[in-house]
């Protein structure tokens, strides 16, 4: 990933988690072959999000040489935003990889996160 792109990300990251409680974090792992799925738990976990005490934290996980990523969210996030959100975000996320956009793809899922966020977890709430 360019400086450029680690920046865009960092900057969408912010933005998204201004004004809100919940917390976001990406992961692009230089894998092959791997379960992106169980790869975002775990990543999940190694970052401490497992452990918010409001369960909003969300991770987007990106591989790019095995193609493939998923997207998390803690058990209150999702609790509120139910199973067809997430199901949006990575379908939505689809298109950008097809065109090798994957930062796109990255900041796309996180500002649909953090609207989520904003609408549920807003700061001081």
């Amino acid at each position: 990933m360019t400086r450029l792109a680690h920046a865009r990300i960092e900057r969408a990251i912010r933005s998204a988690e201004a004004g809100t409680s919940g917390r976001i974090g990406v992961r692009i792992v230089p894998d092959e072959d791997l379960d992106a799925f169980a790869r975002a738990k775990a990543e999940f976990e190694r970052a401490g999000f497992h452990g918010a005490r409001e369960g909003n934290a969300a991770l987007v996980l990106v591989a790019p040489r095995a193609r493939k990523y998923a997207v998390l969210g803690d058990r209150t996030l999702h609790e509120r935003v139910g199973e067809t959100f997430w199901r949006d975000v990575v379908d939505g996320m689809r298109p950008y990889f097809a065109r090798n956009k994957s930062t796109d793809a990255v900041v796309y899922a996180i500002e649909r996160i953090g609207k989520e966020l904003h609408a549920h977890f807003p700061a001081g709430a």
